[in-house]
């Protein structure tokens, strides 16, 4: 909330996972970063904390180029953090490929 300035209203209603803060992490890290490409994500990488609406596995990844943002929700099925960890880097590392071709 602090770093990427993240409203902490947006935590209250959406929860730190989901599609609203992912946005404006990415938004806010454009604002303070001189990359041509900023990428944020957040979610639930287990072994605990997921929930019936946010299970382990849970992932949201932005990707923000220039003025258009997009926002990824992707579910890894792996109940092991350090697979759901890899996958969301491959995943986010396709993402930022796609958005430069």
């Amino acid at each position: 909330m602090h770093f990427l300035k993240v409203d902490k209203n947006i935590i209250k209603k959406f929860g730190a996972v989901s599609y609203e803060c992912c946005y404006a992490m990415v938004n806010n890290l454009s604002k303070i970063s001189k990359a041509n490409i900023n990428v944020s994500v957040t979610g639930i990488a287990g072994p605990k904390g997921g929930t019936k609406q946010k299970p382990v596995g849970l992932v949201y990844i932005g990707i923000k180029r220039g003025n258009k943002t997009q926002i990824n929700k992707c579910f890894f099925k792996s109940k092991k953090r350090s697979s759901i960890q890899k996958a969301t880097v491959k995943k986010a590392l396709d993402l930022v490929l796609r958005v430069t071709k």
